[in-house]
């Protein structure tokens, strides 16, 4: 992690796996915290419909998520 304050060449950076159940959530987590540890701008997003679950892991209520976004309902701050 500390090498990547070279990379600014880094844009997005996925977590994806085909199978629930195998620490995408917890690693994606942990990455954006070391991230904005690192003073980078961070924005994580579940774009899993069915399962999402990033706002119960951080303890966060939400009322909209990406569906909502995706319809226009609300935006990205």
């Amino acid at each position: 992690m500390r090498n990547m304050n070279t990379i600014d060449e880094i844009n997005v950076i996925a977590v994806t796996g085909g199978k629930g159940g195998v620490g995408k959530t917890n690693i994606a987590i942990n990455l954006s915290i070391a991230l904005a540890d690192l003073q980078r701008k961070v924005m994580l997003l579940d774009a899993d419909f069915g399962l999402s679950n990033v706002d119960v892991m951080l303890g966060l209520r939400t009322r909209k998520n990406l569906y909502h976004v995706l319809k226009n309902e609300c935006g990205i701050e």
